[in-house]
């Protein structure tokens, strides 16, 4: 990951910290919260702005299991066809 540890970056999807990223030109936010007992972590586009009103991959599950959301947006092929690990190397960890 350009401008980051990636291994830092990940961690903080365990929690819901806020991410901002760019990926070939694009940006990027990914986020986690916790809500009666469940946890939500959302993927949206930021720039350009995306042609849909809704988040690129969402995924909410009880908050004990939160580690299998983290697994699966890691192993999604959100990005040209790749997984997180191996497009990650393309990524740039940036300031909103």
């Amino acid at each position: 990951m350009i401008n980051g540890n990636v291994n830092e970056f990940i961690d903080g999807l365990y929690y819901g910290d806020e991410r901002w990223f760019m990926f070939h030109g694009v940006k990027y936010f990914i986020q986690g919260w916790v809500k009666n007992e469940e946890f939500t972590l959302e993927l949206e586009q930021m720039e350009p702005e995306p042609k849909q009103n809704s988040p690129l991959w969402t995924k909410t599950c009880s908050y004990y299991r939160k580690q299998e959301i983290v697994k699966d947006f890691l192993s999604a092929p959100i990005w040209g066809g790749k997984t997180f690990w191996q497009a990650e190397q393309e990524m740039e960890w940036v300031d909103d």
